[in-house]
């Protein structure tokens, strides 16, 4: 399916997934994100087998990733906001990983969903923020049908916004052995930080 159409369907589920907002799940969250990431938590979603390519052109399996616990963010390196923030948390949460000796278990990727964003804009990206590799790595998917999936699947809103790229929200996925185990704030690095030590521990 070509990006543009990939990119139309993801705002028709973006504009239903608005809808949902003023749901509730067992009066226990207030709205569809609460409950996306209620949801992980008593049933941890698999990752699915989808190819991508790192910023040094090597392969990876989203479901086989290298480490048995993986924090994924799903950004585009031009935004000009959220990823920023994204980012800068995430230099710090891999500041943390190696004072306490977690660097070898933890690994950290960034993942693209900007068709523009080529080898050398994840390279920089990742040189924006002082990644350390190969603890920390940016990807890209190989082809837009997977992409399309991912964001369907982790729940991902993402509207072409001409002026600054994408409108999407953002979140930290907590991966153990190819599974979502836990989605967190962009704010919450210390709870994504405090997840990671109780998963690493067991």
């Amino acid at each position: 399916m070509p990006w543009r159409s990939a990119a139309a369907a993801v705002l028709v589920l973006a504009v239903g997934g608005g809808a949902l907002a003023l749901g509730t799940d067992g009066w226990s969250v207030w709205t569809a994100e609460g409950a996306r990431r209620q949801a992980v938590l008593t049933n941890p979603r698999p990752l699915p087998d989808y190819p991508l390519t790192d910023s040094r052109g090597n392969a990876l399996n989203l479901a086989e990733l290298e480490t048995p616990l993986v924090v994924v963010d799903l950004i585009y390196t031009r935004c000009p906001t959220v990823c920023l923030a994204m980012g800068a948390q995430l230099r710090t949460l891999q500041t943390e990983l190696a004072a306490t000796g977690l660097s070898e278990k933890v690994g950290i990727l960034s993942i693209t969903f900007d068709p523009s964003d080529d080898r050398q804009a994840l390279a920089d990206y990742l040189e924006r923020f002082h990644a350390i590799a190969p603890n920390w790595r940016a990807a890209r998917f190989d082809n837009d049908e997977d992409l399309e999936r991912i964001l369907e699947q982790l729940g991902v809103v993402l509207i072409p916004e001409p002026r600054v790229g994408f409108v999407h929200n953002a979140a930290f996925y907590l991966v153990e052995n190819g599974y979502v185990v836990e989605i967190l704030e962009v704010e919450d690095r210390m709870g994504l930080l405090a997840a990671i030590r109780r998963r690493a521990a067991t």
